[in-house]
């Protein structure tokens, strides 16, 4: 990396970190300008909604070969909830929720090696429907993926998931299961 690239990525970097920064720095460090914290990101409804299953959950499935474990959490200053199953095993996935010119999207980053998107398709007061978006580098005809998935709020501290697996250009049984907050 050349002298001129390495200072024009840290005064990118500087600008970055100063525009995210919610605190002022250390006494006795290099001082710079204390910045006000960035505007609370205020999401669709569906986003605003999912950010409330901020913590851990536990559940089970006949589906699965172990207990459902899941975490929530608002990052991105509050632009994305990361949601993150099976964490620490070799079943761990990623998914990532967030807005897309308004209307909430997400990215699922699966074991079976592939990160099917879906939008929203349909969201009631006690549900949220998202559904494949062809886009993604999936083809549903020939490539395993999950297709859809549900996600039904029961209760404040019950969340129900349905997903939709496509195998060989068809639909398989839905696997689904249901979280409890811990």
């Amino acid at each position: 990396m050349t002298t001129i690239t390495r200072l024009l990525v840290s005064a990118a970097l500087a600008s970055v970190f100063a525009s995210c920064s919610t605190s002022t720095m250390r006494e006795g460090a290099a001082s710079a300008p204390a910045q006000p914290p960035p505007p609370a990101y205020k999401g669709s409804a569906g986003l605003e909604r999912l950010k409330s299953l901020a913590g851990k959950w536990k559940g089970a499935s006949p589906t699965m070969p172990m207990p459902v474990t899941a975490e929530y959490r608002v990052t991105g200053g509050g632009a994305v909830v990361e949601e993150r199953l099976f964490a620490g095993t070799p079943m761990e996935m990623l998914t990532t929720y967030h807005d897309e010119n308004g209307r909430l999207a997400l990215t699922h980053y699966c074991c079976l090696h592939n990160q099917p998107k879906m939008k929203l398709a349909k969201s009631t007061t006690d549900s949220l429907s998202f559904n494949f978006v062809p886009t993604s580098g999936i083809d549903p005809a020939k490539d395993e993926h999950m297709h859809a998935v549900t996600l039904s709020f029961v209760d404040g501290d019950t969340l129900r998931h349905d997903w939709a697996h496509w195998k060989g250009g068809k639909p398989q049984p839905s696997q689904g299961f249901e979280l409890k907050r811990r």
